[in-house]
């Protein structure tokens, strides 16, 4: 029979982080009702997308340490590749889950918006609201819920991106703090691409969508290099 050592390092990742997973979908659920009866679904994605992908990180990251995982699992029958090849196949997983979370809320925005119930996007936050009148003679409820989700997506798959090469490096040992230094700091990454969509004279929607392209390249770089890292870490 042949052995799937992927695979069964992905179900590790799974239920390693499934302590951390539960209490964010809880948490993120109690916002996405919020997001719903107040009419700003269309900034939902940044919650979902961004809490679930990192905390998928945290939760094996804790994990593994607790465990002492890295050290037990290099003993087994498996490539060190595999090992890097399961975490970002897990993280992708946790990403694109929380972006089907966010389309079904969505939508459930838009029946409520049909039947009556809550108007799709009226932002009904107290003073918040001038705001995003101001907003939406930029751009309609529609726009912003698809560019909010890709500027989000791509804010995702930076964390990814950045994470694992420097938990391998200059972070070993204190991945819990990396993953605060890294969700902040890609902040300024994505402020910095969409500066220089600015710069290049793109759309918002074109911005949008230039976060999300760069952060991947980004991402596949990133796991070219924790690869080669990995094989030669000393765990």
């Amino acid at each position: 029979m042949k052995r799937q050592p992927l695979k069964g390092l992905i179900l590790y990742l799974f239920f390693s982080a499934k302590g951390h997973l539960m209490m964010t979908f809880v948490l993120v659920l109690f916002f996405a009702i919020f997001f719903l009866v107040t009419g700003a679904t269309p900034m939902f994605g940044f919650v979902s997308i961004n809490f679930i992908a990192t905390f998928s990180v945290l939760g094996s990251a804790s994990e593994d340490k607790a465990n002492r995982w890295e050290k037990f699992q290099l003993s087994m029958p498996i490539r060190r590749k595999d090992v890097i090849t399961a975490k970002y196949t897990f993280y992708l997983m946790m990403t694109i889950i929380a972006l089907v979370m966010t389309i079904l809320i969505v939508m459930i925005a838009h029946l409520f918006d049909s039947l009556n119930i809550v108007e799709y996007g009226s932002f009904a936050l107290g003073g918040i609201e001038p705001v995003m009148e101001f907003i939406h003679t930029f751009a309609s409820p529609t726009q912003i819920t698809m560019n909010v989700t890709l500027i989000s997506l791509g804010t995702a798959l930076l964390t990814c991106a950045l994470y694992y090469p420097l938990a391998y490096t200059i972070f070993k040992g204190k991945e819990e703090l990396l993953v605060i230094i890294v969700f902040l700091g890609n902040f300024a990454v994505v402020g910095f691409l969409m500066w220089l969509g600015s710069r290049l004279d793109l759309s918002f929607n074109q911005i949008a969508i230039f976060n999300v392209i760069a952060p991947l390249i980004l991402l596949g770089l990133s796991y070219l290099f924790t690869v080669k890292m990995y094989e030669k870490l000393d765990v």
